[in-house]
């Protein structure tokens, strides 16, 4: 298992910045967000400086973008741009692992054209949805991609154990759905082993950070009402081998200032590892 960081939630360095700075800090995988790779590729010296990093500290990449907003022209053209860029920059270096999607309300009746476009597009690596196929009708937008390897889930733990609790239906990443787990005030092993079990492709990427169990707050790990050493023991036990990326947010939903935030993701990191 690779141990990874969203990087984007530490926004007093440059991207390039950070990769530096963490490589250098213990994790084997970087995530950069969507609209930052989008960035280092329309700059070829920004884009072979980040492939130069990454294989010189033999990190994993992973890219975390989103579908489009709306099924709207604008949107959809904006969206094929970015995955234009990703593509020639995966022609030339090779090295995303994951690349991975939100997906807006908007859009989620129908998602198949935008992930096929990917698939078409994007050579080489893993192509993961978040949070996606949690009914019936969802699930039929992806039976297709059944034949396709490269196609799977990024799981955010956070939203599950929203899910699991069934106190928010704001979106529907957060609703509860019975064919994942029992819904449950406090959900334990059993509920998130069967939600992993419940799923029908392969888990890429897990994105870890904690919560109140009802907001999306993406907490440090050892905050927050998630049972991290059960979730930690659900992981391990589950056998997942694919890449953990823990995105913790300070300053994103709570105040910490900018050292606080690199001690207190370092800490995080510790704390991770001692549980396994």
């Amino acid at each position: 298992m690779k141990d990874g960081l969203a990087i984007w939630h530490y926004p007093h360095r440059s991207t390039i910045e950070n990769v530096l700075f963490f490589a250098s800090r213990g994790f084997t995988s970087v995530s950069l967000l969507g609209s930052h790779m989008d960035d280092l590729c329309k700059r070829p010296d920004l884009a072979g400086l980040l492939a130069a990093i990454v294989r010189e500290k033999e990190l994993t990449l992973t890219v975390h973008s989103k579908l489009p907003a709306s099924h709207g022209e604008a949107d959809v053209a904006a969206f094929r741009a970015s995955i234009e860029g990703y593509a020639a920059w995966q022609r030339e270096y090779g090295l995303i692992s994951v690349l991975s999607f939100d997906v807006a309300d908007a859009i989620r009746d129908n998602i198949t054209p935008y992930l096929q476009y990917v698939l078409d597009a994007v050579p080489g690596c893993k192509v993961a949805i978040e949070d996606f196929g949690l009914n019936p009708a969802e699930r039929g937008q992806i039976e297709c991609f059944k034949s396709k390897p490269r196609f799977g889930y990024l799981l955010d733990m956070g939203h599950m154990f929203i899910r699991l609790r069934g106190k928010n239906d704001r979106a529907a990443l957060f609703r509860h759905s019975d064919e994942e787990a029992p819904q449950s005030d406090t959900p334990g092993y059993d509920h998130f082993m069967s939600a992993f079990r419940s799923k029908e492709f392969p888990i890429f990427e897990l994105h870890v950070h904690n919560n109140d169990g009802e907001r999306d707050m993406h907490y440090f790990l050892e905050d927050g009402s998630l049972d991290i050493p059960m979730l930690a023991r659900v992981i391990r036990d589950f056998g997942f081998d694919g890449v953990l990326t823990i995105e913790s947010a300070p300053g994103f939903q709570f105040p910490c200032a900018y050292p606080e935030s690199d001690q207190r993701i370092l800490e995080t990191c510790r704390y991770w590892k001692s549980l396994f």
